[in-house]
Protein backbone atom coordinates (compact mmCIF):
# COMPACT_ATOMS: atom_id res chain seq x y z
CA UNK A 1 0.00 0.00 0.00
CA UNK A 2 1.23 3.57 -1.16
CA UNK A 3 0.54 6.50 1.35
CA UNK A 4 0.75 9.98 -0.23
CA UNK A 5 1.42 10.99 -3.16
CA UNK A 6 4.00 9.30 -5.61
CA UNK A 7 6.28 11.38 -6.57
CA UNK A 8 7.70 10.42 -10.23
CA UNK A 9 10.66 11.39 -11.90
CA UNK A 10 10.23 14.49 -15.09
CA UNK A 11 9.65 13.11 -18.50
CA UNK A 12 13.00 12.78 -20.56
CA UNK A 13 11.89 15.59 -23.64
CA UNK A 14 11.44 13.73 -26.82
CA UNK A 15 14.45 15.19 -28.53
CA UNK A 16 16.55 12.58 -26.37
CA UNK A 17 15.13 9.86 -28.26
CA UNK A 18 17.00 8.22 -31.02
CA UNK A 19 15.21 5.11 -33.52
CA UNK A 20 17.01 3.03 -35.82
CA UNK A 21 16.35 -0.38 -37.29
CA UNK A 22 18.22 -3.67 -36.34
CA UNK A 23 17.38 -6.76 -38.81
CA UNK A 24 17.23 -10.43 -36.95
CA UNK A 25 18.70 -13.08 -39.85
CA UNK A 26 17.25 -15.70 -37.90
CA UNK A 27 14.52 -15.17 -37.09
CA UNK A 28 13.13 -13.09 -40.16
CA UNK A 29 12.64 -10.33 -38.06
CA UNK A 30 13.80 -6.67 -38.02
CA UNK A 31 13.29 -4.36 -35.23
CA UNK A 32 12.64 -1.00 -34.42
CA UNK A 33 14.07 0.14 -31.49
CA UNK A 34 14.02 3.09 -29.37
CA UNK A 35 16.99 4.20 -26.79
CA UNK A 36 15.98 7.18 -24.57
CA UNK A 37 19.43 8.42 -22.27
CA UNK A 38 18.14 7.78 -18.76
CA UNK A 39 15.21 5.13 -19.36
CA UNK A 40 17.20 2.89 -21.72
CA UNK A 41 16.76 0.40 -24.98
CA UNK A 42 13.99 -1.06 -26.00
CA UNK A 43 11.56 -2.70 -29.22
CA UNK A 44 9.20 -0.13 -30.52
CA UNK A 45 8.12 -2.77 -32.86
CA UNK A 46 8.91 -6.32 -33.86
CA UNK A 47 8.51 -6.54 -37.73
CA UNK A 48 8.25 -9.92 -39.99
CA UNK A 49 9.94 -9.84 -43.10
CA UNK A 50 9.72 -13.36 -44.48
CA UNK A 51 7.43 -14.74 -46.96
CA UNK A 52 8.17 -18.53 -46.62
CA UNK A 53 6.78 -19.65 -43.13
CA UNK A 54 8.91 -22.83 -43.26
CA UNK A 55 12.27 -21.75 -44.84
CA UNK A 56 14.58 -18.77 -43.09
CA UNK A 57 15.17 -16.31 -45.69
CA UNK A 58 17.91 -14.53 -43.67
CA UNK A 59 17.19 -10.87 -43.30
CA UNK A 60 20.43 -9.35 -43.49
CA UNK A 61 20.89 -5.63 -45.07
CA UNK A 62 19.02 -2.51 -43.75
CA UNK A 63 19.37 0.94 -44.25
CA UNK A 64 17.56 4.11 -44.20
CA UNK A 65 16.51 6.60 -47.03
CA UNK A 66 18.45 10.06 -46.41
CA UNK A 67 15.26 12.04 -46.07
CA UNK A 68 13.85 9.05 -43.56
CA UNK A 69 10.48 8.28 -45.33
CA UNK A 70 11.68 4.98 -46.27
CA UNK A 71 14.03 1.83 -45.27
CA UNK A 72 15.22 -0.95 -47.52
CA UNK A 73 15.84 -4.70 -46.36
CA UNK A 74 18.07 -7.59 -48.94
CA UNK A 75 16.53 -10.66 -47.98
CA UNK A 76 19.54 -13.15 -48.42
CA UNK A 77 18.28 -16.54 -49.09
CA UNK A 78 16.31 -16.65 -52.04
CA UNK A 79 14.91 -18.98 -54.82
CA UNK A 80 17.59 -19.41 -55.99
CA UNK A 81 18.10 -15.53 -55.92
CA UNK A 82 17.46 -13.02 -52.94
CA UNK A 83 15.33 -9.55 -52.67
CA UNK A 84 15.33 -5.92 -51.99
CA UNK A 85 12.37 -4.29 -49.73
CA UNK A 86 10.89 -1.76 -49.70
CA UNK A 87 9.62 -0.04 -46.79
CA UNK A 88 7.41 2.82 -44.89
CA UNK A 89 8.92 4.65 -42.17
CA UNK A 90 6.27 4.90 -39.31
CA UNK A 91 3.60 2.82 -40.89
CA UNK A 92 6.56 0.31 -42.02
CA UNK A 93 4.39 -1.48 -44.62
CA UNK A 94 5.94 -2.98 -47.55
CA UNK A 95 5.87 -0.87 -50.28
CA UNK A 96 7.48 -2.78 -53.12
CA UNK A 97 10.34 -5.57 -54.07
CA UNK A 98 12.50 -6.55 -56.48
CA UNK A 99 14.70 -9.84 -57.39
CA UNK A 100 18.41 -9.26 -57.01
CA UNK A 101 21.27 -11.69 -57.28
CA UNK A 102 22.67 -14.51 -54.83
CA UNK A 103 22.80 -13.49 -51.13
CA UNK A 104 22.50 -9.95 -51.48
CA UNK A 105 23.93 -8.39 -48.39
CA UNK A 106 24.73 -4.77 -47.45
CA UNK A 107 22.90 -1.35 -49.05
CA UNK A 108 23.51 2.19 -50.24
CA UNK A 109 21.51 4.68 -51.54
CA UNK A 110 22.27 7.43 -53.06
CA UNK A 111 21.90 11.27 -52.14
CA UNK A 112 18.48 11.77 -53.32
CA UNK A 113 17.02 8.53 -52.43
CA UNK A 114 16.32 7.48 -56.02
CA UNK A 115 19.14 4.98 -56.66
CA UNK A 116 19.96 1.62 -54.12
CA UNK A 117 23.28 -0.34 -54.46
CA UNK A 118 23.58 -3.60 -53.41
CA UNK A 119 26.33 -5.83 -52.90
CA UNK A 120 25.24 -9.74 -53.72
CA UNK A 121 27.86 -11.40 -52.12
CA UNK A 122 27.07 -14.96 -52.84
CA UNK A 123 28.54 -16.35 -49.83
CA UNK A 124 27.59 -19.80 -50.06
CA UNK A 125 27.80 -20.00 -53.77
CA UNK A 126 31.24 -20.54 -55.84
CA UNK A 127 34.23 -18.52 -55.56
CA UNK A 128 33.46 -16.29 -58.68
CA UNK A 129 33.14 -12.85 -59.23
CA UNK A 130 30.01 -11.42 -58.11
CA UNK A 131 28.23 -8.04 -58.95
CA UNK A 132 26.46 -5.23 -57.59
CA UNK A 133 22.63 -4.62 -58.52
CA UNK A 134 21.62 -0.89 -59.35
CA UNK A 135 18.12 -0.23 -58.42
CA UNK A 136 15.77 2.18 -59.12
CA UNK A 137 14.16 2.63 -55.57
CA UNK A 138 11.00 4.51 -57.48
CA UNK A 139 10.27 1.66 -59.53
CA UNK A 140 11.58 -0.77 -57.48
CA UNK A 141 13.56 -2.20 -60.69
CA UNK A 142 16.46 -3.56 -61.03
CA UNK A 143 18.40 -1.71 -63.55
CA UNK A 144 22.25 -3.37 -63.96
CA UNK A 145 24.39 -5.99 -62.23
CA UNK A 146 28.04 -4.37 -61.97
CA UNK A 147 30.23 -7.53 -61.61
CA UNK A 148 33.02 -6.09 -59.11
CA UNK A 149 34.99 -8.73 -58.05
CA UNK A 150 34.41 -12.12 -55.68
CA UNK A 151 32.21 -11.80 -52.28
CA UNK A 152 31.61 -7.90 -52.66
CA UNK A 153 30.72 -6.50 -49.02
CA UNK A 154 30.21 -3.41 -46.65
CA UNK A 155 28.24 -1.48 -49.67
CA UNK A 156 28.71 2.06 -48.77
CA UNK A 157 28.29 5.73 -50.22
CA UNK A 158 30.68 7.97 -50.80
CA UNK A 159 29.79 11.47 -49.07
CA UNK A 160 28.86 13.46 -52.60
CA UNK A 161 26.59 10.80 -53.55
CA UNK A 162 28.45 10.30 -56.52
CA UNK A 163 30.72 7.18 -55.58
CA UNK A 164 29.97 3.79 -54.58
CA UNK A 165 32.49 1.93 -52.55
CA UNK A 166 32.82 -1.99 -51.83
CA UNK A 167 34.94 -4.69 -50.53
CA UNK A 168 35.89 -7.15 -52.32
CA UNK A 169 36.25 -9.79 -49.44
CA UNK A 170 37.95 -13.10 -51.55
CA UNK A 171 39.99 -10.40 -53.81
CA UNK A 172 41.41 -8.16 -51.61
CA UNK A 173 39.99 -4.83 -53.26
CA UNK A 174 38.40 -1.65 -52.60
CA UNK A 175 36.22 -1.22 -55.68
CA UNK A 176 34.48 2.50 -56.73
CA UNK A 177 32.05 3.00 -58.96
CA UNK A 178 30.65 6.10 -60.21
CA UNK A 179 26.91 6.41 -59.35
CA UNK A 180 25.76 8.95 -62.40
CA UNK A 181 27.78 6.74 -65.10
CA UNK A 182 26.82 3.31 -63.35
CA UNK A 183 30.17 1.90 -63.86
CA UNK A 184 33.10 0.76 -62.25
CA UNK A 185 35.56 3.66 -62.26
CA UNK A 186 38.55 2.80 -59.75
CA UNK A 187 40.03 -0.46 -57.50
CA UNK A 188 42.48 -0.70 -55.39
CA UNK A 189 44.65 -3.28 -54.08
CA UNK A 190 44.66 -3.39 -50.32
CA UNK A 191 46.42 -6.42 -49.64
CA UNK A 192 48.82 -6.17 -46.97
CA UNK A 193 52.85 -5.61 -47.92
CA UNK A 194 53.84 -8.66 -45.87
CA UNK A 195 51.53 -11.20 -48.52
CA UNK A 196 49.19 -11.82 -46.39
CA UNK A 197 45.68 -11.80 -46.13
CA UNK A 198 43.54 -8.99 -46.03
CA UNK A 199 39.94 -10.26 -46.69
CA UNK A 200 38.11 -6.53 -46.36
CA UNK A 201 34.95 -6.80 -44.88
CA UNK A 202 33.86 -3.00 -45.12
CA UNK A 203 34.47 0.11 -46.41
CA UNK A 204 33.63 3.48 -44.72
CA UNK A 205 33.88 6.83 -45.96
CA UNK A 206 34.57 9.66 -44.13
CA UNK A 207 32.45 12.58 -44.39
CA UNK A 208 34.62 15.44 -46.06
CA UNK A 209 35.07 12.77 -48.97
CA UNK A 210 38.69 12.84 -48.62
CA UNK A 211 38.98 9.02 -47.05
CA UNK A 212 37.55 5.66 -47.02
CA UNK A 213 38.38 3.19 -44.32
CA UNK A 214 38.33 -0.67 -45.13
CA UNK A 215 38.48 -3.36 -42.45
CA UNK A 216 40.58 -6.37 -42.85
CA UNK A 217 39.13 -8.83 -41.28
CA UNK A 218 41.98 -11.28 -41.82
CA UNK A 219 45.48 -9.42 -41.16
CA UNK A 220 43.28 -6.96 -38.39
CA UNK A 221 44.28 -3.90 -39.62
CA UNK A 222 42.01 -1.25 -40.69
CA UNK A 223 43.20 0.75 -44.21
CA UNK A 224 42.79 4.26 -45.03
CA UNK A 225 42.75 5.07 -48.44
CA UNK A 226 43.15 8.46 -49.51
CA UNK A 227 40.15 8.79 -52.06
CA UNK A 228 42.18 11.99 -54.18
CA UNK A 229 44.96 10.24 -54.28
CA UNK A 230 43.79 6.50 -54.71
CA UNK A 231 46.91 5.11 -52.55
CA UNK A 232 46.99 3.70 -49.10
CA UNK A 233 47.58 6.42 -46.78
CA UNK A 234 47.82 4.23 -43.42
CA UNK A 235 47.33 0.95 -41.77
CA UNK A 236 46.15 0.68 -38.11
CA UNK A 237 46.81 -2.14 -36.10
CA UNK A 238 43.04 -3.34 -35.07
CA UNK A 239 43.88 -6.57 -33.28
CA UNK A 240 41.03 -8.86 -33.78
CA UNK A 241 39.07 -9.04 -37.03
CA UNK A 242 37.56 -5.88 -37.54
CA UNK A 243 34.23 -6.31 -39.13
CA UNK A 244 31.83 -3.38 -40.19
CA UNK A 245 32.33 0.30 -39.36
CA UNK A 246 31.23 3.69 -39.65
CA UNK A 247 32.82 7.44 -38.87
CA UNK A 248 30.88 9.64 -36.63
CA UNK A 249 29.01 12.76 -38.46
CA UNK A 250 31.79 15.00 -37.71
CA UNK A 251 34.34 13.10 -38.94
CA UNK A 252 36.45 12.87 -35.84
CA UNK A 253 36.07 8.81 -34.58
CA UNK A 254 36.12 5.91 -36.68
CA UNK A 255 33.50 3.14 -35.53
CA UNK A 256 34.27 -0.42 -35.84
CA UNK A 257 32.98 -3.61 -34.75
CA UNK A 258 36.06 -6.62 -33.34
CA UNK A 259 34.04 -10.01 -34.85
CA UNK A 260 36.86 -11.57 -33.37
CA UNK A 261 36.94 -10.67 -29.93
CA UNK A 262 33.41 -9.51 -29.26
CA UNK A 263 34.32 -5.78 -28.65
CA UNK A 264 33.79 -2.52 -30.10
CA UNK A 265 36.39 -0.14 -30.56
CA UNK A 266 36.79 3.74 -31.53
CA UNK A 267 39.35 5.42 -33.38
CA UNK A 268 40.65 8.87 -33.91
CA UNK A 269 41.05 9.76 -37.46
CA UNK A 270 43.47 12.47 -37.01
CA UNK A 271 46.34 10.80 -35.03
CA UNK A 272 45.10 7.08 -36.26
CA UNK A 273 45.37 6.03 -32.46
CA UNK A 274 42.35 4.17 -30.40
CA UNK A 275 40.59 5.88 -28.14
CA UNK A 276 38.85 2.69 -26.82
CA UNK A 277 38.14 -1.13 -26.66
CA UNK A 278 34.94 -1.93 -25.34
CA UNK A 279 33.23 -5.45 -24.51
CA UNK A 280 30.34 -6.51 -25.77
CA UNK A 281 27.18 -8.31 -24.95
CA UNK A 282 27.41 -11.29 -27.26
CA UNK A 283 29.71 -12.76 -29.04
CA UNK A 284 30.22 -12.44 -33.22
CA UNK A 285 29.79 -8.57 -32.69
CA UNK A 286 28.64 -7.52 -36.41
CA UNK A 287 27.28 -3.73 -37.31
CA UNK A 288 27.45 -0.60 -36.37
CA UNK A 289 25.47 3.03 -36.53
CA UNK A 290 25.79 6.50 -35.26
CA UNK A 291 23.16 8.90 -34.33
CA UNK A 292 22.51 11.88 -36.05
CA UNK A 293 24.38 14.33 -33.30
CA UNK A 294 27.49 11.76 -33.34
CA UNK A 295 26.32 11.10 -29.96
CA UNK A 296 26.08 7.91 -29.21
CA UNK A 297 26.68 4.38 -30.89
CA UNK A 298 24.26 1.62 -31.97
CA UNK A 299 26.09 -1.94 -32.52
CA UNK A 300 24.56 -5.16 -33.19
CA UNK A 301 25.53 -8.89 -31.76
CA UNK A 302 24.31 -12.29 -33.58
CA UNK A 303 25.28 -14.37 -30.37
CA UNK A 304 25.89 -18.15 -30.99
CA UNK A 305 23.72 -21.15 -30.77
CA UNK A 306 19.90 -20.55 -29.37
CA UNK A 307 21.12 -17.01 -28.09
CA UNK A 308 18.91 -14.49 -28.91
CA UNK A 309 20.71 -10.99 -30.61
CA UNK A 310 21.39 -7.77 -28.68
CA UNK A 311 22.08 -4.03 -29.50
CA UNK A 312 24.29 -2.49 -27.50
CA UNK A 313 24.62 1.43 -27.12
CA UNK A 314 27.28 3.05 -26.56
CA UNK A 315 28.22 6.85 -25.60
CA UNK A 316 31.25 8.20 -27.47
CA UNK A 317 31.69 11.00 -24.95
CA UNK A 318 31.72 9.01 -22.16
CA UNK A 319 33.46 5.87 -24.34
CA UNK A 320 31.08 3.65 -21.99
CA UNK A 321 28.06 0.94 -22.90
CA UNK A 322 25.34 2.88 -21.75
CA UNK A 323 22.35 0.53 -22.33
CA UNK A 324 21.43 -3.28 -23.98
CA UNK A 325 18.24 -4.46 -24.97
CA UNK A 326 17.67 -8.14 -26.56
CA UNK A 327 16.34 -8.89 -29.51
CA UNK A 328 15.77 -11.69 -32.29
CA UNK A 329 18.68 -14.73 -33.37
CA UNK A 330 21.30 -13.36 -34.99
CA UNK A 331 21.15 -9.30 -35.13
CA UNK A 332 22.55 -7.92 -37.72
CA UNK A 333 22.59 -5.19 -39.97
CA UNK A 334 21.86 -2.01 -38.38
CA UNK A 335 20.55 1.72 -39.53
CA UNK A 336 19.93 4.93 -38.01
CA UNK A 337 16.69 6.56 -38.68
CA UNK A 338 15.62 9.14 -36.49
CA UNK A 339 16.24 11.35 -33.71
CA UNK A 340 13.15 12.98 -32.00
CA UNK A 341 12.83 16.42 -32.19
CA UNK A 342 16.52 16.88 -33.37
Amino acid sequence: MVFGTLLLPPPIPAQDSYLFYVAAESADEVALMRFTPGQGLAIEKAIPVGFWPAEMEGAHGVNVSPDGRFWYLTLGHGFPFGTLLKYKTGSDSLLGQTELGLFPATIALTGQGDLAFVVNANFHGEKVPSTVSVVDTDLMIELDQLETCTMPHGSRMGADGTKHYSACMMDDRLVEIDTRAIDVSRTLDVSPADGSVCSPTWAAPSPNGRHVYVMCNKSHEVVEVDIVEWAIARRWDAATAPYNAHVTPDGSKLLVTQKGSAEFSVWDTQSGSRLALLPSTRTVTHGVAVSSDGRYAFVSNEGVGGQPGTVDVFDLMMLAKVATAEMGKQAGGIAFWKQLGG
